[in-house]
């Protein structure tokens, strides 16, 4: 699944109707409400705030007033095409007094849409397992150098007597952790969900 993580918006002008798409990260039907809300308020004279969202198997669309399956069914069917989850996407428009017909009016939307995924800095969203790793410097050293080789992230080091660290791999890797680091203590912490650039 593909997601963002920072809030971005484009503009479309069709026939004198200003169609403005607002692309935003969300992880609750909460975080959708507020959007909507703020959204609203930052663009209180428009005729139109048509929406779909995504939030793991939770979606929802809407024409909000535009002719029916020309706008929100038309933004969620871009979501689900391009895979993208965690998202809610707005297309606001101001009306420039030129009716565009159901079949324009729907691809509108659909460019509007588009345009702004295209232009958003996208993230996978991944699982992994997370080990904490209480290690020598020598060992941190070699895992600096293999790291990219076998895919590991780190997070959270700690410089002490050893070094503490949250190491982030794809596949449940406990085995070849303690073949590679057999002097390491190491905890399996769980499983964390992450976002990689795409």
């Amino acid at each position: 699944m593909i997601t963002i993580r920072e809030k971005n918006e484009e503009t479309l002008i069709r026939d004198k109707s200003e169609f403005i798409g607002i692309l935003q990260h969300v992880k609750s039907t909460q975080e959708v409400e507020v959007a909507m809300k703020i959204i609203k308020d930052e663009y209180p004279k428009a005729k139109h705030y048509c929406y779909a969202y995504k939030i793991n198997n939770k979606t929802k669309c809407s024409d909000d007033g535009e002719p029916s399956g020309t706008a929100g069914r038309p933004l969620l069917d871009v979501l689900e095409k391009r895979d993208l989850d965690e998202i809610l996407i707005v297309v606001v428009r101001y009306f420039g007094g030129v009716l565009l017909g159901a079949s324009r009016l729907l691809s509108t939307y659909v460019e509007a849409a588009t345009k702004v995924i295209n232009s958003s800095t996208l993230f996978s969203i991944e699982n992994r397992y997370v080990y904490h790793l209480v290690i020598s410097y020598k060992d941190y050293d070699t895992l600096n150098r293999i790291k990219n080789k076998y895919d590991y992230h780190i997070e959270n080091v700690t410089y002490d007597e050893k070094i503490g660290i949250d190491l982030l791999t794809k596949e449940d890797n406990i085995e070849a952790l303690i073949n590679l680091f057999p002097k390491a203590e190491i905890d399996v912490m769980g499983i964390k969900q992450i976002y990689v650039k795409y």
